[in-house]
């Protein structure tokens, strides 16, 4: 269990800090305010992301599993 919360802590940070300033920086363009927007983009895609990745993650393992088997 402590593994699987680990797990989903360190890849929903990682997703959501790199989608978040992905998108921003798409949506809006490299800027003075940039910073502050991705950081608040982030904020809100974290509090969103890590639950799922540790929800959803063990679910996505068992399909690439059963995709890699086949």
């Amino acid at each position: 269990m402590k593994l699987r919360i680990v797990t989903g802590l360190v890849m929903g940070t990682l997703m959501s800090v790199i989608m978040s300033g992905f998108i921003t920086l798409v949506n809006t363009g490299f800027d003075a305010g940039f910073a502050g927007r991705w950081l608040y983009a982030w904020a809100v895609a974290w509090v969103v992301a890590v639950p799922l990745a540790v929800l959803v993650g063990p679910v996505a393992r068992r399909w690439a599993e059963a995709l890699t088997r086949a």
